[in-house]
């Protein structure tokens, strides 16, 4: 299988795989707009980066959580309501008119597109290291996609925005993934809220578990609440990291269970 992945900011991300072709929580917002969260305000920092062929023949769309840094109005405009929308049930209301499939945690659902099969299981996530903070955050799902093609398995997890918690691991547990694609940049770490989306002693902890091949980040830098730069990602010194600009395209080669790496960029 050939890996397309393209983030463009935040935890906005477009994948390819051959010809099979998905995407996450798109916010495109303008730099400088501020976003209010009704306990605090965060200000787009760094632009989007796309081309506007990037959104089109999206097969199925994967929508964590209802947060405007997750999908906002301009988001929303770039999704077909042709495509398939695997969504946390806080979204409903907003995806009324749109072809979707409502996860609860550790539910699954099986798509046949093209030569695939993708079984997607809504993983357990949690929007904050304080109980009360992750309780007034809300629901969010993280996502594991098995992708399987000519017998070919491809095993994927995106985090969402969670922390670590015993849940979280346990949900994890026994499972080994190729691609791993965390939702990093500490939101607001260090604040009165406490730290709201993975840190990188989190990440850590994640990788120990599920020990993944591939690992690309997102979800830092960009609005003035993600705390926690990449430079400590980075830190790590870990060979399975790739850290990689907003608007570029990471490639690579995923054969069965095993990864041969070939083209990627870095920061």
């Amino acid at each position: 299988m050939e890996i397309k992945f393209k983030p463009i900011g935040g935890a906005t991300w477009i994948m390819q795989i051959d010809d099979l072709k998905f995407a996450c929580d798109p916010v495109l917002c303008e730099q400088g707009s501020v976003q209010d969260f009704f306990w605090f305000k965060s200000t787009r920092i760094e632009e989007a980066k796309f081309e506007k062929q990037d959104f089109k023949n999206i097969d199925f769309w994967l929508l964590t959580h209802n947060h405007e840094d997750h999908l906002d109005k301009e988001g929303l405009n770039v999704i077909n309501k042709e495509s398939k929308l695997i969504i946390h049930k806080n979204l409903k209301k907003k995806l009324i008119n749109y072809n979707i499939k409502i996860l609860n945690h550790n539910q699954k659902t099986k798509l046949n597109i093209k030569d695939f099969v993708i079984t997607i299981e809504a993983i357990p996530a949690v929007h904050g290291i304080i109980p009360i903070s992750a309780l007034a955050a809300g629901g969010v799902n993280g996502y594991w996609l098995t992708i399987i093609k000519n017998n070919k398995k491809l095993e994927i997890y995106v985090s969402g925005d969670t922390v670590y918690k015993q849940k979280v691991a346990k949900a994890l547990f026994n499972r080994k993934a190729d691609i791993f694609i965390p939702n990093v940049g500490g939101a607001s770490k260090g604040t009165i809220f406490g730290t709201l989306t993975m840190t990188v002693q989190m990440l850590k902890k994640f990788v120990k578990i599920i020990k993944p091949k591939i690992i690309l980040p997102v979800h830092y830098g960009t609005f003035s609440h993600y705390n926690e730069p990449i430079s400590e990602t980075v830190k790590l010194n870990n060979k399975n990291i790739y850290i990689i600009k907003r608007g570029e395209t990471f490639n690579s080669k995923i054969y069965f269970f095993y990864s041969l790496m070939s083209e990627y960029s870095f920061i």
